[in-house]
């Protein structure tokens, strides 16, 4: 079995997640030893022989709403956080609010994905449509490297991510200024193929019980978490209804 929490891949906070996974794989009792960091998203959600995996929200009620049952999410601890849910962190680079930043002509916006929730979809509902051109970076950290180096003019970055990368580059963030916030989302989904399904209820209290569990205080610290929040498929739903273009 296959096991992927790796929607925040960054190098120096894999060892939490990690350890996190050892807690949760205690409470459940079995599963997979390890994580896989190999195949990765969006490959991972298909894997043959996949337990469970992080995703994205929209790909979720787009792609694999068919496909998988929903676990829950990790509660963060980031800034517009709360019970699961979160907003993402929309940048500029001179821009001192986002009005002044919706007004100018020609704003080149940059995006880890135009499939990604937290990157594009809530950067055109914040926008009330979208910006003039956009820049396809493959990644969030690419996209604020995009703006810090004038190449793009706005991005809508993962709150998480933003926070990881507040933390590991921040003479990068010290170029950038935060000018706004994309609608109140769920968290990154914690799926299951539908042929686990009946685990889902086992893997929520496993990982309840992990995220509370001392041993996990310093992993979920690293990672911003501060509990998990049983979820279902009908909380992401309603995504489809944000305001953007088509």
């Amino acid at each position: 079995m296959v096991a992927s929490l790796a929607m925040y891949p960054f190098a120096p906070v894999r060892s939490a997640t990690d350890s996190l996974w050892s807690v949760i794989r205690q409470h459940l009792g079995w599963g997979p030893s390890t994580l896989e960091w190999e195949v990765l998203a969006p490959e991972v959600w298909r894997h043959p022989d996949l337990l469970l995996a992080q995703t994205c929200g929209w790909p979720l009620v787009t792609q694999l709403v068919d496909e998988v049952a929903v676990v829950g999410t990790f509660d963060h601890d980031v800034p517009g956080s709360e019970n699961g849910w979160y907003q993402s962190i929309i940048i500029g680079r001179s821009a001192s609010t986002f009005e002044e930043l919706r007004g100018r002509p020609g704003v080149v916006a940059a995006t880890n994905s135009t499939e990604s929730l937290s990157g594009w979809i809530s950067l055109q509902s914040a926008w009330g449509g979208q910006p003039s051109a956009v820049v396809d970076t493959g990644s969030h950290m690419e996209s604020v490297r995009a703006v810090a180096e004038g190449r793009a003019d706005v991005a809508s970055i993962d709150a998480v991510t933003w926070a990881l990368i507040s933390s590991l580059e921040p003479q990068l963030v010290s170029e950038l200024t935060v000018v706004g916030s994309g609608p109140l989302v769920p968290c990154l989904p914690i799926v299951v193929p539908r042929r686990h399904e009946g685990q889902v209820e086992v893997l929520r209290d496993a990982f309840l019980a992990a995220v509370a569990d001392p041993n996990t205080a310093d992993a979920c610290a690293q990672l911003h978490i501060r509990g998990f929040m049983p979820l279902d498929l009908a909380d992401y739903l309603p995504l489809l209804s944000l305001p953007r273009s088509t």
